[in-house]
């Protein structure tokens, strides 16, 4: 059982925990940059430019990669052993262990250009497990049958860095296009109003609205109307918000370090106690009071 579950966990210089957002201890002695975390009832773990490591009960770190699968930035649970399919800047992979129990990754998108090759965002469809909606450089393909076919959305020509699903819907960040959303990720339109120009990085759902990063700071609003800025100003790289708290939010500056709310982004402080350059924020489990 992962002990962590009602932590806050944040990827920066290493992973960091907190039980209640406020005091921080690094998990473990390796000070890799976190990229992505991944966190299950059973385990965590992280992705770094170095592959993919799973982090123990007892702080430990244990390689999952092989000497072909580097630059990771992120991942999400499939079947199978080790149950991951990773994004990376060379493309998409799975891993199955070997004769000896080492994890052996294979690409899934080789034969692709270099762009739709270059995958920064992974994640698989809630309805149907086998079905991945994968944000590239080239914009936003979809991995069906397990990554044995590929299909190009209408969200193209952009790099696509934020993904998630949330309210009923997909919605994706792109390089100085904004927000977009889509029912079934295949076809996508505008979210919202005023992002022109503008690079989103990540997003997240609080309380029925979507809590976005960007270039000039942290974004929030409902995708059909004007989005409202929130928090410092500065390059956003990650946020994250409470699952049972609708006003308790972190955000990650690079650089800037952690800021955190719990009044819906009127008042913010700082966390002094971890790295300047916060690339991955995880909030609680949805269980957590």
């Amino acid at each position: 059982m992962n002990d962590r579950r009602f932590d806050w966990l944040v990827g920066a210089g290493g992973l960091w925990n907190s039980p209640d957002g406020m005091t921080w201890q690094q998990v473990g002695e390796h000070s890799f940059h976190v990229t992505s975390i991944l966190r299950t009832d059973e385990r965590i773990c992280v992705g770094t430019g170095g592959g993919v490591w799973e982090v123990t009960a007892d702080d430990r770190w244990l390689q999952l990669h092989d000497e072909t699968l580097t630059e990771v930035l992120d991942l999400d649970v499939i079947a199978g052993d080790p149950g991951l399919v990773v994004a990376s800047a060379y493309g998409v992979a799975v891993g199955v262990p070997d004769e000896l129990g080492a994890i052996r990754w294979s690409a899934l998108n080789d034969g692709m250009a270099v762009d739709e090759r270059f995958a920064n965002v992974i994640v698989v469809d809630p309805d149907d497990v086998c079905r991945w909606l994968v944000g590239t450089e080239a914009g936003l393909l979809i991995a069906e049958d397990s990554g044995r076919r590929w299909t190009h959305s209408s969200l193209v020509g952009t790099p696509v860095r934020g993904l998630c699903h949330a309210l009923g819907e997909w919605w994706a960040g792109a390089d100085d296009r904004g927000l977009w959303r889509s029912a079934d990720g295949l076809s996508w339109r505008p979210a919202g109003r005023g992002l022109d120009g503008t690079t989103v990085f990540a997003v997240t759902e609080t309380g029925g609205r979507l809590l976005a990063a960007t270039t000039a700071g942290a974004i929030v609003g409902d995708g059909d109307g004007a989005w409202q800025h929130v928090g410092p100003t500065g390059h956003v790289g990650a946020v994250a918000a409470h699952p049972r708290d609708q006003d308790c939010w972190m955000i990650g500056l690079q650089p800037g370090g952690l800021w955190v709310t719990r009044d819906g982004g009127r008042l913010w402080r700082h966390a002094p106690q971890l790295p300047g350059r916060i690339s991955a924020i995880l909030a609680p489990e949805g269980r957590t009071i």
